[in-house]
């Protein structure tokens, strides 16, 4: 908890060296544009988010099970970082997006390192490059349709 305490209090300031340092590489009008438009896009995903709790909702889903879920959690949190004017916390929220960065997210909220991805990497040399390699999740075997005898 100090960690993240420590981090609110310093962002502010480290957010507008950020955008010091951003407006005299490309200029204040521009920086300030690039904001808005982040921004714009972090309540664009926000709104997608609210409507897709809203159909979990309708269909009888948890809508608290929709929030934990970890994708959906981060994109929300980038969402949000995206909607907060900054360029730090834009960086931020550019990381959330990606899967690989989501544990060390994680790590910096709880302290606790979340557990690697379940799915085991499989070298991919061995398959033909006309096979598709596909989990036992990916496919379904279905019986073949009847033959018609002309």
């Amino acid at each position: 908890m100090p960690r993240i305490l420590t981090l609110l209090l310093a962002l502010p300031i480290l957010e507008i060296v950020a955008f010091a340092l951003v407006a005299s590489a490309i200029g204040v009008g521009k920086a300030i544009l690039l904001q808005v438009a982040i921004s714009a896009i972090g309540i664009a995903m926000l709104g997608s988010l609210i409507r897709e709790a809203r159909a979990e909702a309708r269909r009888g889903g948890g809508v608290l099970s929709m929030a934990l879920d970890g994708s959906r959690g981060m994109r929300g949190l980038a969402g949000l970082l995206f909607a907060v004017p900054g360029f730090l916390t834009d960086a931020l929220g550019l990381l959330a997006l990606v899967p690989e960065a989501r544990r060390r997210i994680r790590w910096l909220f709880t302290g606790e390192m979340a557990p690697a991805a379940a799915r085991p990497q499989r070298p991919r040399s061995a398959a033909k490059p006309e096979m598709v390699d596909l989990d036992a999740r990916e496919w379904r075997e279905v019986e073949p349709a009847a033959r018609t005898e002309r």
